[in-house]
C-alpha cells in the first residue's frame, strides 16, 4: 500500500502555514478609488493610531501584490498604507499610458491628503520623480528609480535607495538625482542588494520604516516570508504526491492487457493466432502515446539544438517584419508570446518532417485520461500554488479584459511545448535530457535578447524580465516532467505547460 504520511504531512503543513500567515497579516481591505481612472487598492491598517498615510506605487509588469511585504511592514510600524494598481496592471481595467498612470497617482494622493508619504519602486519611483517636478510632496521614498529627465524635486524629505548590484543605469542616476534634490535628499546603497531587495528584504524594509519614523522592531516581514515559503513547499509536495497516486494511464493499460491474457486471473491464456499474421502486425504497431526513442526516428541532442537555433533565428526574422500576435496589446511581452508561437510552429514542422514515417506508422492516440490528469494538475498549480500562495507577491487573477487573452496565449504556446516534449523528454540518460532542456532554454533567452537589442529595440524592456521568464520556463519543464511521469503522454505534459503559462502570462503582463 502506498505510504500516506507524506501527503498528509504536506497538507497539515500547508494548513498550519496558512493559519500562521493569516494571523501575521495586518488588518486590510480591498477597494477602488472612484477617480479618473478608477484605481484598485489594498488598504493596510496599523494596530494603533496611525502615524501617517503612505501611498505605495509598484513597478512595471507587476502589481500591488509585489508591494505587500513592505506595505505590511509599514502597517506594523504604525502607518496606514494604500497600495494601488497602476493602469494596465493587476486588477485595473484602464489601459497603461504614462500620462494616465501619473494622473492616477496624482488623484489618489490628492484624495489621501497633502501630508501623505509617497513610496515608489522602479517604474513607480520614476513616475513619482516625474510628478515631483511640478507637484509638491511632503515625503518621497524612491526605491531603485529609473533615470528621469527632471530639473527639480519638490519635497520636504526624499530618500533614494538602490542596490549595490542593481542595474548600472539606475546606480549611476542616484547621485544625479541627489544633486538635483539638494540637501533634503538622503541616498542609500544597499549592500549585496539587487533591484527589488528594498521591498522584499526584511532588513531593508525595517530601515525604511525607521527612516519614516515608524517602529521597526514591530515589523514581522521575516516571519511572513518564512511561512509563505512553507506554504509553497508544502503545496508543491502535496501536488506531486496527489499527481503520482495510482499507476499511470499507459502503465495501467499494459497491466490490464497482461491480466486479461494471464491464466488464473479472470482470463484464459490465449494462443497466438497464426491464421491472421496481418492482424498481429497491426497490433504490434498500435498507436503509442509517447515519443519514439533514438534509433526509431527519435532526436539526438545535436539535432534538437540545431532545430532550436534554426527555429529561433527564423522567428526573429519574421518578427522584424511583423508580430502575428501584436494585437494582444501587451506591453513588449506580446513580442515574447509571438516569439514562442513562431518558434513552436517551426519546431513542430521540423519534427514532423524528420519523423514523417514514424508519424504515419504510429499515429498519436488521444488519451483522455492523461489529458484530464494534465488539466487537473494545471488547475492545482493555478489555484493552489498561484491564487492561494503566489498571489501574496504576484497578481494571479484574471479580471476584466485579461480573460480572453488566456486561451489565446494557451493556444500560442501549445505547439512549442508539444514539439519540445516530443524532442527532449525521452532522451537518455537522464543527465542528457536535463542538459538539453537547460541548453534550449538558454538558446531561447539568447535569441530573445538578441531580437530586442538588435532587431526590435522598441521591445527592449524584455531585457529586464527575460532572465526571470527563462527561470519560469525551467521550472515549468521540471513540473511538466512530473506530469509526463504520471501520464506517459508528451501531449498531456505539453497541455499542462501551455495552460500554466497561458494563465500566468495573461495575469502578469501589462495591457496597453
Amino acid at each position: 500500500m502506498r505510504r500516506l504520511w507524506l501527503p498528509l504531512a504536506a497538507a497539515a503543513c500547508f494548513l498550519l502555514a496558512s493559519i500562521e500567515d493569516s494571523a501575521l497579516a495586518p488588518k486590510h481591505d480591498l477597494g477602488t478609488f472612484l477617480i479618473d481612472p478608477p484605481t484598485p487598492y489594498t488598504h493596510y491598517l496599523p494596530p494603533d493610531v496611525p502615524k501617517g498615510k503612505v501611498l505605495a506605487v509598484h513597478g512595471l509588469d507587476v502589481s500591488r501584490e509585489v508591494m505587500s511585504f513592505i506595505s505590511a511592514g509599514l502597517a506594523d510600524g504604525g502607518f496606514e498604507v494604500y497600495a494601488i494598481d497602476l493602469p494596465g496592471h493587476g486588477a485595473s481595467r484602464a489601459k497603461f499610458q504614462t500620462a494616465v498612470a501619473e494622473q492616477a497617482i496624482r488623484n489618489v494622493a490628492a484624495a489621501l491628503g497633502e501630508t501623505t508619504v509617497v513610496l515608489g519602486h522602479s517604474l513607480g519611483a520614476g513616475l513619482l520623480l516625474d510628478l515631483s517636478a511640478n507637484h509638491h510632496f511632503s515625503t518621497i521614498v524612491l526605491l531603485s528609480p529609473p533615470p528621469v529627465a527632471i530639473d527639480e524635486i519638490r519635497a520636504d524629505r526624499v530618500l533614494i535607495a538602490t542596490g549595490a548590484i542593481d542595474l548600472p543605469r539606475i546606480r549611476s542616476f542616484v547621485p544625479i538625482a541627489a544633486d538635483i534634490g539638494g540637501t533634503h535628499v538622503e541616498t542609500w546603497t544597499l549592500p549585496w542588494a539587487a533591484h527589488s531587495a528594498a521591498i522584499l528584504n526584511p532588513v531593508y524594509v525595517g530601515r525604511i520604516v525607521e527612516w519614516l519614523g515608524g517602529n521597526a522592531r514591530r515589523t514581522r516581514t521575516l516571519a511572513r516570508m518564512a511561512w509563505l515559503v512553507v506554504m509553497f513547499v508544502a503545496a508543491l509536495v502535496l501536488g506531486i504526491e496527489l499527481l503520482t497516486v495510482g499507476p499511470s494511464p499507459s502503465g495501467r493499460g499494459r497491466r490490464d492487457s497482461q491480466r486479461a491474457g494471464a491464466p488464473g486471473e479472470g482470463g484464459a491464456k490465449r494462443e497466438p493466432d497464426r491464421a491472421k499474421p496481418q492482424e498481429k502486425s497491426n497490433q504490434t504497431l498500435r498507436p503509442l502515446p509517447y515519443p519514439l526513442p533514438e534509433g526509431e526516428g527519435g532526436s539526438s541532442p545535436r539535432a534538437v539544438l540545431i532545430r532550436y537555433i534554426a527555429a529561433c533565428g527564423t522567428s526573429l526574422i519574421i518578427l522584424k517584419l511583423g508580430n502575428p500576435l501584436g494585437w494582444l496589446r501587451l506591453f513588449a511581452t506580446d513580442y515574447l508570446i509571438g516569439f514562442i508561437f513562431l518558434t513552436g510552429l517551426f519546431l513542430t514542422v521540423a519534427v514532423l518532417c524528420a519523423r514523417r514515417e514514424a508519424v504515419i506508422d504510429r499515429p498519436y492516440s488521444f488519451n483522455r485520461r492523461a489529458v484530464f490528469r494534465a488539466a487537473a494538475a494545471a488547475a492545482y498549480v493555478i489555484v493552489v500554488l498561484g491564487l492561494l500562495v503566489s498571489s501574496h507577491v504576484l497578481n494571479m487573477s484574471l479580471s476584466g479584459n485579461r480573460w480572453w487573452r488566456f486561451p489565446v496565449i494557451f493556444a500560442a504556446g501549445l505547439p512549442f511545448f508539444a514539439s519540445d516534449e516530443w524532442m527532449i523528454r525521452h532522451l537518455e540518460p537522464r543527465w542528457k535530457c536535463i542538459g538539453v532542456a537547460l541548453l534550449t532554454r538558454g538558446l531561447l533567452l539568447a535569441f530573445l535578447l538578441a531580437g530586442v537589442l538588435i532587431l526590435n529595440r522598441e521591445n527592449v524592456f524584455l531585457v529586464l524580465i527575460a532572465p526571470l521568464i527563462t527561470l519560469f520556463w525551467i521550472g515549468l519543464w521540471f513540473a511538466a516532467g512530473v506530469v509526463y511521469k504520471s501520464t506517459s503522454d508528451p501531449y498531456a505534459a505539453a497541455i499542462f505547460s501551455a495552460l500554466v503559462q497561458g494563465w500566468a502570462f495573461a495575469a502578469w503582463f501589462v495591457i496597453l
